[in-house]
């Protein structure tokens, strides 16, 4: 096994040492060619004309010789792009960052707590302040489903007794997930919404004193029940109704 591990050190050794002749090859080439072309361009002498105007156009054909051509500066930048895309290849930035990889451990650990992806990138952007490439990095390592994750999102909520509506509302404002995957949810949940607004109903009742009618508005216009979920609700809810 040691040997093993020498080899491969030694292997990975000579690799970087290819990498550092070929970028050292690279820039030699490079500056060669930029020195044979600001060669070629030798300036004209100047000759003498009885005319002011032949010299004002001497003058400028002169000094059109000092500034480099768009098609040197083209090349120079098709290089430079082809020796940046090749480094990106060699050296992907998870290697050299390490912010990628913390990226990815706090958002693991955020996808733990059942939160959207939406929510996951307002976290690691804005407040662990990683950038978005990182973020994008740790999301696509997590490969996590997030309509399942909306399930699971929604499950958590149950203590809370909401109503399918009211539970959309807040998968899709508070906790960011789309319309789609807040759908998946509340259908995949196999919720029963006619006893979520008994137990709403009694939460709210709070052990009495409060009419049937008063019940029936909170639970429909507050807690976003449909009518035949909270009259059932007052129908079989343990309350005793104030008179």
């Amino acid at each position: 096994m040691k040997k093993f591990l020498i080899f491969i050190f030694a292997m990975f050794g000579l690799f970087v040492g290819w990498v550092a002749f070929m970028v050292y090859s690279y820039e030699r080439s490079y500056n060669e060619w930029k020195n044979s072309r600001s060669g070629s361009q030798v300036t004209k002498p100047v000759q003498k004309y009885s005319s002011s105007s032949d010299g004002n156009k001497d003058d400028f054909e002169s000094s059109k010789q000092n500034y480099p051509s768009s098609s040197d500066k083209k090349n120079k930048d098709d290089l430079e792009s082809l020796m940046n895309m090749f480094m990106k290849r060699l050296f992907p930035p998870t290697l050299l960052d390490p912010d990628y990889t913390y990226a990815y451990e706090k958002a693991k650990s955020w996808s733990k707590k059942h939160l959207s992806q939406q929510q996951i990138i307002i976290y690691l952007t804005k407040y662990d302040r990683y950038s978005e490439d990182a973020t994008q990095y740790a999301l696509n390592k997590l490969n996590v489903d997030w309509k399942e994750q909306a399930l699971l999102r929604a499950k958590s909520y149950q203590e809370f007794h909401y109503s399918k509506n009211k539970l959309v509302e807040q998968l899709i404002n508070i906790d960011k997930f789309t319309q789609e995957e807040a759908d998946y949810a509340v259908e995949q949940g196999h919720f029963d919404w006619k006893e979520e607004a008994v137990k709403q109903a009694e939460s709210s009742a709070n052990g009495g004193n409060i009419s049937k009618e008063r019940l029936l508005e909170i639970l429909v216009e507050n807690r976003k029940f449909t009518q035949e979920e909270a009259e059932y609700a007052i129908e079989h809810a343990k309350i005793d109704w104030l008179d």
